[in-house]
């Protein structure tokens, strides 16, 4: 196994960084110092959060306004958008409120132009430009379309025909897919119809992917590329047994398409095994490989909140060190030859440190071919051309949304400043920053951490409930200690609750004796109960 030196990183991020500021231009400047006023301003972090939530949610245009007004006398003006844009500000709180058939329209008509770089615009020619460019640029774009939440089976459909529009459209070669975006019946129980009606849209997409081929730079005419995203830990199971099931058919064979793994979650060392052991067999019988596409996590306060809810264990790392070490621990193994060969990797991160453990990696053991480079699009815009610089193949995820659906897209503003502008993350950091800085030291040190705690890292489950097991009594009565909620999520307690439905399903007439617990002891009776099924109500409400 190859060994990169933590000080050879550690070089190559110094130098990334002088690279970086060089790249620069006058606009992109202006942009870093809008984020880092977003950053060290927590006050504009939530005047911007409330803004945009308020905003989506509130349809009245005079509520809106005068809500407005509250969170501007509340929190104070923003200054993250410009002088020109605070005045207006101050001048909108003190009278302007009033005018809100004037002043609403023109307040989110700013608010899409100021986020017009971190979400593109889905209307041509719009959208034919920013593509355009990036083709121009040899900068690869995966597109993320945002629209309408997923509330029922007509917003799936919708979504479901929009990425196959899409995948028709002449420039548009990458595209990312949430399973939750395509299918609205997502339900642990139905797992298997679920499993079902997945794998055949899927399919589809995959289809008309091949169907509509894109055209290379180099004149050469290829498949499109498809990836599947992961979402919440509830849904990784799922997502990879269709990405399986499907790339397992005959039609496939010599198809290559994409799956996130996500390093913040103990086990995804197991999911990029199972995914190494499914793609090496592809191999062996002459398929094409698969690409992972490696990323941190991006739902760990939803993971949080759900875990305290239900009394389960955060299925997430504790620390963002414990995430940056699995990070590389995952590439250590994915980067050998004989594995690149199999499923090749999307390196998706803006932390200059591991991009360079993973470019000095891949040049050690020589797969720079097989690896990408990935980042969002109009986070730090300068850095993917540094990266092209360096002759390495770029993709940035990008986000595009229609007009009519732009108050749909804030919950991913939202979710993305929130999850970019934590205390740990890298970005955070990374706006005007400076070597030797405070920033800096701080960010080096991390980095150090992880790569010094990289090596012990072990994979693991941390939800491991199990309701086949029996249940292990109370102890200390003096303690109140809630029975945590039955994880359907996980495969050992589906079946133990389809098995336990099936066993009621196909009961006619038994009886039971139904103990009352009473403290520490169970008391139970001679009183018996005979129970009517389903079935056997029905005939009894016929007969009557």
């Amino acid at each position: 196994m190859e060994n990169i030196r933590s000080k050879d990183v550690l070089d190559w991020a110094k130098d990334f960084l002088a690279k970086a500021e060089d790249e620069l231009s006058p606009d992109e400047m202006k942009e870093q110092r809008m984020f880092a006023s977003l950053v060290t301003d927590p006050k504009n972090k939530i005047i911007l959060t409330k803004l945009l939530d308020e905003s989506s949610q509130i349809r009245d245009t005079k509520k809106l306004s005068r809500r407005m007004k509250t969170i501007f006398t509340e929190y104070g003006v923003p200054d993250f958008f410009g002088k020109t844009y605070e005045y207006l500000g101050y001048l909108f709180r003190d009278f302007g409120y009033l005018f809100d058939f004037i002043a609403v329209p023109i307040f989110k008509d700013v608010l899409r132009k100021e986020t017009s770089k971190i979400i593109i615009k889905e209307e041509r020619p719009a959208l034919t430009s920013h593509l355009g460019n990036r083709w121009k640029d040899q900068i690869g774009q995966n597109v993320n379309l945002l629209g309408e939440v997923v509330l029922g089976d007509k917003e799936a459909n919708y979504r479901y025909e929009h990425y196959m529009e899409a995948l028709k459209e002449p420039d548009i070669n990458y595209i990312s897919i949430k399973i939750s975006g395509i299918y609205a019946q997502l339900h642990p129980l139905s797992y298997d119809k679920s499993k079902k009606d997945l794998c055949e849209r899927i399919t589809n997409i995959f289809q008309t992917a091949i169907d509509h081929p894109y055209t290379e730079q180099d004149g050469k005419k290829r498949p499109k590329f498809v990836n599947l995203d992961m979402e919440e830990y509830k849904d990784t199971e799922l997502t990879l047994d269709v990405f399986t099931t499907v790339m397992d058919m005959p039609q496939f064979k010599n198809y290559t398409a994409g799956i996130v793994v996500q390093a913040y979650l103990p086990d995804a060392l197991f999911f990029y095994e199972r995914l190494l052991k499914f793609a090496q067999a592809r191999i062996e019988v002459g398929g094409a490989p698969i690409k992972v596409r490696l990323v941190k996590g991006a739902n760990q306060q939803m993971e949080t909140i759900l875990s305290s809810l239900k009394g389960w264990p955060n299925p997430v790392l504790p620390t963002k060190v414990d995430v940056d070490a699995n990070y590389m621990r995952i590439l250590d193994l994915a980067f050998q030859p004989e594995n690149m060969k199999a499923v090749h990797i999307g390196v998706a991160s803006h932390n200059f440190f591991t991009i360079g453990y993973a470019y000095l990696l891949s040049k050690a053991y020589r797969v720079e071919d097989m690896v990408t480079f990935e980042m969002l699009e109009g986070m730090a815009n300068h850095l993917p051309r540094v990266m092209r610089g360096l002759d390495k193949q770029v993709i940035l995820y990008t986000p595009v949304v229609k007009k009519e659906h732009f108050l749909n897209a804030v919950s991913y503003l939202v979710r993305r400043l929130d999850e970019n502008t934590g205390k740990d993350n890298f970005l955070t950091y990374s706006f005007n920053l400076k070597l030797h800085s405070d920033e800096w030291n701080f960010l080096q040190e991390q980095f150090l951490a992880a790569y010094a705690k990289k090596d012990e890292i072990k994979p693991t489950v941390y939800r491991t409930q199990d309701r086949n097991e029996k249940p292990v009594p109370q102890t200390d009565l003096a303690v109140f200690s809630n029975e945590p909620d039955t994880d359907l999520d996980l495969k050992q307690n589906r079946e133990w609750a389809l098995a336990a439905l099936d066993k009621w399903k196909n009961t006619r007439s038994e009886e039971y004796i139904i103990p009352v617990q009473v403290g520490n002891k169970e008391v139970l009776t001679s009183h018996k109960k005979n129970i009517m099924t389903g079935a056997g109500m029905m005939k009894f409400l016929s007969v009557k």
